[in-house]
């Protein structure tokens, strides 16, 4: 059955049953938003957590030198935390969302609150990890790359450049951080911007 059959089974139920909450089934359907979207976040469970996997075992494979290995374990440790906490909170996310089986548009509508909330949960986080994620990106490429006779990263991480050096580094530094938060804004719109608005005008219509 289609979704757009369901949608119109919730609207007779509707219009036979004044007084009562129309229900409908949003387990099953094709192209069902709620569905696609609870899809979506199991993905990116797996995927987040395959991740942190490799980043964290990247270096036992692809050694870097001493200070860089240690800045990248300490900035992959704390942007892995966050990321955890996150997947923690879809995995809860999921389960509170299981069984949609006799739903009502009160339940659609608490539904996409709480995937919005989500997101911005996420996208806080997000925000955190993209200030913390240059470092650990500069540790694995500039690997044992040298300037004089000091490894390149160990010379900027502690900032023993010139001032102008320095200027640019900061911008560098900035601008990365919200190429990597507009790239992970985007990818959170791909994936649930345009069933988010399904839903929201599936609301507006039972209105």
């Amino acid at each position: 059955m289609n979704f757009e059959d369901l949608k119109e089974e919730m609207d007779h139920a509707a219009q036979n049953e004044e007084g009562r909450l129309p229900e409908i089934d949003l387990s099953r359907g094709q192209n069902n938003p709620v569905q696609l979207i609870r899809s979506n976040m199991k993905k990116e469970i797996v995927v987040q957590l395959i991740a942190i996997v490799i980043f964290m075992t990247y270096p036992s494979i692809n050694p870097l030198p001493e200070m860089a290995e240690s800045a990248y374990y300490i900035f992959m440790f704390l942007i892995s935390i966050m990321t955890l906490s996150y997947v923690i909170k879809l995995f809860f996310f999921l389960n509170k969302t299981s069984d949609l089986t006799r739903a009502t548009k009160d339940t659609v509508r608490d539904f996409v609150y709480e995937t919005r909330l989500t997101l911005e949960v996420y996208k806080s986080f997000v925000t955190a990890g993209s200030i913390l994620l240059p470092i650990p990106v500069f540790a694995l490429l500039s690997k044992f790359s040298m300037s004089g006779d000091q490894y390149v990263f160990e010379k900027w991480f502690l900032l023993d450049i010139p001032a102008s050096y320095l200027v640019w580094t900061i911008l560098a530094y900035l601008l990365t951080s919200i190429l990597f938060y507009l790239i992970t804004v985007l990818w959170t719109q791909s994936l649930y911007g345009k069933y988010l608005k399904s839903l929201d005008q599936i609301i507006k219509d039972l209105d």
